[in-house]
C-alpha cells in the first residue's frame, strides 16, 4: 500500500513539474496583464467564458487597458458524416469557431483570427430526444475547447510579438492618413478655378 502511494506521488510530481494540468485547472501567464474586453455579445455563454478565462488566468479587466480583445459571435454548423443503409443520417458532425481581434485605441487592427472546434455523434433515430441532449452537451464542451484554445493563444503572444504589431499597425495608421491627405489635395487640384468677374 505505501509502495502504491509512493509511486501515485511520484507520477503527479513527474506531470506537475512537466506543466501538466487537468482541463480547467491550470492558468496560464500571458504577456497582456491587463486588457479591455468587448464582445459581440457579452452575455453569451461564450462572452461570459472567456471573461472568466481572462480573470481565471490572472488578466485584468480594464476600459482603459492599451489593449483591446475583440470577441466576436460564436458561430455553429453541423453536417452529415455518414449514413445508415436507409441513406437515413446516422453520425453527425458538430463545429463550433469563434473569431477574435487583438486592438489598439483608433490603430488598425492588430491581430486577426479564430479558433475552431469540431465533435462527430452517434444520431439514435430511435432515440432523437436523447441524441438532442447530447448534442447540446457536446456544443457545451465545445465552447468550453474553444475558450481553452482562445487562452492558449492569447498567452503565445509575446511582448516583442505585441510591440512589432503595434509598429506595423502605426505605420499602417500613418500610410492610410498619407493616402487621404493626398487625395484631397488632388481633388482640390483638379477642381477648375472660378473665373475672375470683369466689370465694364
Amino acid at each position: 500500500m505505501l509502495k502504491r502511494s509512493i509511486t501515485v506521488l511520484g507520477l503527479a510530481f513527474l506531470m506537475t513539474a512537466c506543466g501538466f494540468h487537468l482541463r480547467g485547472t491550470g492558468t496560464m501567464q500571458m504577456a497582456l496583464s491587463e486588457l479591455n474586453f468587448e464582445a459581440h455579445d457579452a452575455l453569451s455563454p461564450i462572452g461570459k467564458q472567456v471573461k472568466e478565462g481572462l480573470i481565471n488566468n490572472k488578466v485584468q479587466i480594464s476600459s482603459g487597458a492599451p489593449f483591446t480583445l475583440y470577441l466576436g459571435p460564436e458561430e455553429t454548423s453541423q453536417r452529415t458524416a455518414s449514413f445508415t443503409a436507409g441513406t437515413r443520417s446516422a453520425e453527425y458532425t458538430l463545429t463550433s469557431t469563434v473569431s477574435y481581434e487583438l486592438r489598439s485605441g483608433k490603430l488598425p487592427t492588430l491581430l486577426q483570427d479564430r479558433v475552431e472546434v469540431q465533435r462527430t455523434y452517434a444520431n439514435n433515430q430511435n432515440n432523437v430526444t436523447g441524441s438532442g441532449q447530447e448534442a447540446a452537451l457536446l456544443r457545451d464542451e465545445m465552447r468550453r475547447d474553444l475558450v481553452m484554445l482562445l487562452m492558449m493563444r492569447l498567452q503565445a503572444v509575446t511582448p516583442e510579438q505585441l510591440q512589432g504589431l503595434t509598429e506595423q499597425a502605426q505605420r499602417k495608421a500613418q500610410a492610410q492618413a498619407d493616402a487621404r491627405e493626398a487625395a484631397i489635395r488632388a481633388q482640390q487640384f483638379d477642381e477648375p478655378q472660378q473665373s475672375p468677374i470683369t466689370l465694364p
